[in-house]
């Protein structure tokens, strides 16, 4: 029997040059229904995207660890549940699949312990946890995020609207990379040019959007301080980031630290769709390419009983 039922979307971040700051959430999702009567064992069933990688053993998986990371950090015990998993983001794709399998473990403990958090503890936790703010303030708010980590790692997050004229393209090779490896090859220090190219494009991309000057965002969608050195790691990376002339597409970016990458489009979808495919493609890497929706809801939870 399922009690409650657990919504979290996939999230893009950075979308260029905003390093850990910019995120938009998308309308893939991590599904998790829960059951708490006659639970005597915790106890996980995956299906879905990398159900077969995924191991049924609580310990082992990052939802579980999730609550028990913020049960430790409340100081609350958990409770045995039974869960489902329906994953539909790509693991170690930059489609923020980690950030969602956090908020849906601080959601599964809200469940199961009935305790309910502000939005701010668990945009701190999540953050703790996944050590940048910008996919985790997007899955658990929805729609484009601005978020930025005080010195005191209180998370400052600003939700905009993100315009309907614009459609989201992934491009996902059949490769993966560990976030681990990715955030490793960008350097601790980086040039002055470089942090002031960045912020230019940074401020001028929101800028851009609320404005809509969709003509300024590929240039506000380049980037200095991560992309570069994450080309190595993305076979097909550089040959995206110089598209020109392609009818619709707007600018593109790494997705996350990838291998994924992202576009915007007004127009012409399949044609930047087969852009994007054809980079990764001459190089003998399978890809698949997606229109998605901007998620508007962020986590969502359902408390009604389904019996």
């Amino acid at each position: 029997m399922t009690e409650f039922q657990i919504r979290v979307p996939a999230s893009t971040s950075n979308l260029g040059p905003g390093f850990d700051s910019l995120g938009l959430a998308l309308s893939l999702y991590l599904t998790v229904e829960v059951g708490t009567s006659n639970v005597s064992n915790t106890s996980f069933t995956f299906e879905g995207e990398g159900a077969n990688d995924l191991n049924s053993a609580a310990e082992d998986n990052l939802i579980f660890r999730a609550m028990q990371y913020i049960a430790g950090r409340e100081g609350v015990e958990l409770k045995p549940a039974r869960f489902h998993v329906t994953n539909e983001i790509p693991l170690a794709r930059g489609l923020g699949s980690s950030a969602a399998a956090i908020l849906a473990g601080f959601s599964a403990f809200e469940v199961v312990t009935g305790t309910r958090l502000p939005e701010q503890k668990l945009l701190d936790y999540a953050t703790e946890m996944e050590h940048h703010s910008d996919n985790v303030a997007a899955a658990l708010l929805g729609s484009f995020v601005v978020s930025s980590v005080d010195e005191a790692g209180r998370v400052c997050a600003i939700r905009m609207p993100f315009s309907n004229e614009l459609r989201a393209i992934v491009a996902i090779p059949d490769f993966k990379v560990r976030t681990e490896e990715a955030r490793g090859v960008v350097p601790m220090q980086v040039s002055r040019q470089a942090a002031v190219f960045n912020i230019q494009r940074a401020a001028l991309f929101v800028a851009a959007l609320a404005e809509r000057r969709y003509e300024l965002l590929r240039e506000a969608m380049r980037d200095q301080l991560h992309q570069p050195y994450r080309a190595p790691l993305v076979p097909g990376l550089e040959k995206v980031l110089q598209l020109q002339g392609i009818p619709g597409l707007v600018g593109a970016a790494l997705s996350g630290s990838g291998p994924t990458v992202f576009a915007l489009a007004t127009d012409d979808i399949e044609s930047v769709k087969a852009a994007l495919t054809a980079c990764f493609t001459v190089s003998g890497i399978e890809c698949a390419a997606y229109t998605l929706d901007i998620d508007t809801d962020g986590r969502r939870m359902n408390w009604q009983v389904n019996t």
